[in-house]
């Protein structure tokens, strides 16, 4: 598939354009957009014997991905251009990363014993958040964070009707995702 849109562009793209408006205006996927494989990559350092030593890779339809990268551009140029997520919030925002946040711990705790000042810090172990995260969750932070109900509804049609197929060691398994985002 990509190498048709690689070299006949030109000739797809009204086709393709029309496709993605009408998946995202019917907040429908279509059935072999559905079907996300599952690879796994061992995390370094983690032995293999514990289930959370791999981390799931999902690999989707290149046209699904390409929605949900314009989506991404549309939230990011649109939804939060008007409404700027939190000067803290670190995800979803330029340059900024897990390593920009304990940077920026760092430099405050460092800030505080220069002054002789007692820093307090409370922390919380996110382990799991996208495994975790419930639809709803997910759907509920995009409607309160200003996202058109036509993306919503998109989104939770995208999360919902997921398939995932994942084979390891010869083994095969199909089955529909409940919870979690997918990443990769």
């Amino acid at each position: 598939m990509t190498i048709m849109l690689q070299e006949g562009l030109e000739l797809l793209a009204n086709r393709l354009l029309l496709l993605l408006r009408t998946s995202m205006a019917l907040g429908y996927i279509p059935i072999s957009w559905r079907h996300i494989r599952v690879v796994f990559v061992s995390k370094p350092g983690r032995p293999l014997s514990q289930a959370n030593s791999l981390r799931p890779i999902s690999l989707m339809s290149f046209i699904l991905k390409t929605l949900e990268k314009l989506l991404g551009r549309h939230i990011r140029d649109g939804v939060l251009a008007e409404r700027p997520l939190h000067q803290n919030q670190f995800a979803y925002r330029t340059g900024m990363s897990t390593e920009t946040a304990f940077f920026q711990v760092v430099h405050r705790l460092e800030k505080s014993l220069n002054h002789r000042d007692i820093a307090l810090g409370a922390f919380l172990n996110t382990e799991g958040a996208f495994d975790n995260i419930s639809f709803n969750a997910i759907i509920t932070a995009a409607r309160e964070g200003g996202l058109e109900e036509t993306c919503c509804r998109w989104i939770t049609s995208m999360l919902e009707s997921r398939l995932v197929l994942t084979s390891l060691m010869g083994s095969s398994l199909t089955a529909k995702v409940v919870g979690g985002c997918p990443r990769g």
